[in-house]
């Protein structure tokens, strides 16, 4: 059976570091501009020491860019795919169609993870993701109490 691989969150590349030392397999991290950690401390450079130090002691990072991207952002998003391309980090998570592609082009080594804030919520979307070069779908949960009072009836 496949060991199940504990990640915990990493605003910063000291909360990495703690993390890692309480048994974290993996951290997921992003700069507050391109991903929804909006109170993260991180920049590129902090992603980059982080990525550095967690394989240089046999761990993952996965960096999330899940911004729904505007146009303007587009040349800051592919600095840091090729940044995290060279970096070798282990998975970026994603929640916009557009960087999926930018990320193909630019990070063509790294797996890309659809983020629960794609709202996939069906086996016809993860296909889509999955067809669209994703390696890993996080796929959002049903609410318990809709699905129940759809099921019972009341």
């Amino acid at each position: 059976m496949k060991k199940p691989e504990l990640l915990a969150p990493a605003g910063s590349f000291e909360k990495a570091k703690i993390a890692f030392m309480y048994g974290a397999d993996a951290v997921y991290a992003g700069t507050s501009s391109l991903s929804l950690r909006t109170r993260a401390e991180m920049q590129d450079s902090d992603l980059a020491n982080t990525i550095k130090y967690a394989h240089s002691i046999g761990k993952k990072v996965y960096t999330a860019i899940n911004i729904y991207a505007w146009d303007e952002t587009y040349e800051e998003i592919k600095k840091q795919a090729q940044m995290l391309n060279e970096l070798k980090v282990d998975g970026i998570i994603v929640a916009d169609g557009g960087i999926v592609e930018i990320l193909k082009e630019y990070a063509p080594d790294v797996e890309i993870h659809i983020s629960t804030q794609a709202n996939t919520v069906s086996y016809h979307a993860a296909k889509f993701w999955y067809n669209n070069g994703a390696k890993r779908v996080i796929i959002r949960k049903r609410n318990e109490q809709r699905a129940n009072k759809r099921i019972n009836g009341k």
